[in-house]
């Protein structure tokens, strides 16, 4: 185990940004940023178009067992029935949320989004699961829960941090200067079943899966593309597509269970 810690080590100011405040009980942060309006923030084209699509599973998706929280009595006690893991949720007709999608091949200047995405930690669970960033964007962690949570993230190319939030209310605020286009984990080393997922982008084209499945890339300059499906059990996969001015197109994706 990583012991917790307060501050980044100096390998790591390089490659992320940090401050930390802590208010008891209260957050004091702006709303959470999901991809779809980060999105919004790229500069729109009158000719921009739209990737819509769908992500499903083929096959019997595993059971998701209950998450055993009785080592902490607070994180049980913030659920009136037992939290789930969250590596595959999927539904009846096998639609499947929490995949990355993105666009894969993209050129140009698209300076990062003002608001910041917000990762929170309620109810000793990650809340979003999966989310991206664009480089350069804040992103601002929450500990929403009145017990010690210890965030570390492990990227493969910006510097990993970890460290201790220990008082409710507490927000650390971070930036990444490098692209990591695969999600990479975020963990709490107090509670070994918090698991999220993050990629940092140098574009804003990319999306989350919602709960039926279904994704949206806007304000796309017309063009041919790579898009890029990924999913934390999975894997990733990808396809390629053409979109004219103003053109919406449909694209779906399945991963074999």
């Amino acid at each position: 185990m990583h012991p917790p810690s307060s501050s980044l080590s100096q390998e790591g100011e390089d490659d992320v940004t940090q401050t930390q405040t802590a208010a008891a009980g209260t957050s004091g942060t702006a709303a959470p940023t999901t991809a779809a309006t980060a999105t919004a923030a790229a500069a729109v084209s009158p000719d921009a178009a739209t990737v819509t699509g769908t992500v499903k599973l083929a096959g019997v998706a595993p059971k998701m067992n209950a998450i055993p929280m009785g080592a902490d009595p607070y994180c049980q006690s913030q659920h009136s029935t037992p939290a789930t893991e969250e590596d595959v949720m999927a539904g009846p007709g096998g639609e499947l949320a929490n995949v990355f999608v993105y666009v894969k091949n993209i050129s140009g200047n698209f300076p990062p989004p003002s608001t910041p995405v917000v990762l929170d930690q309620k109810g000793c669970q990650y809340h979003p699961h999966v989310n991206g960033i664009q480089v350069g964007q804040a992103l601002q962690i929450k500990n929403d829960d009145a017990t010690l949570h210890n965030v570390h993230a492990l990227p493969n190319v910006n510097s990993q941090f970890n460290e201790g939030q220990p008082v409710q209310g507490m927000v650390s605020t971070r930036k990444f200067d490098k692209a990591e286009m695969t999600p990479f984990k975020i963990k709490c080393d107090v509670h070994g079943w918090m698991r999220s997922y993050m990629a940092v982008m140098p574009h804003p084209f990319y999306a989350v899966s919602a709960d039926n499945g279904t994704f949206t890339i806007p304000n796309l300059p017309p063009g041919n593309y790579t898009i890029v499906a990924w999913h934390e059990k999975y894997g990733q996969t990808e396809q390629q597509v053409t979109v004219g001015a103003k053109e919406s197109k449909a694209i779906s994706f399945s991963f074999k269970g």
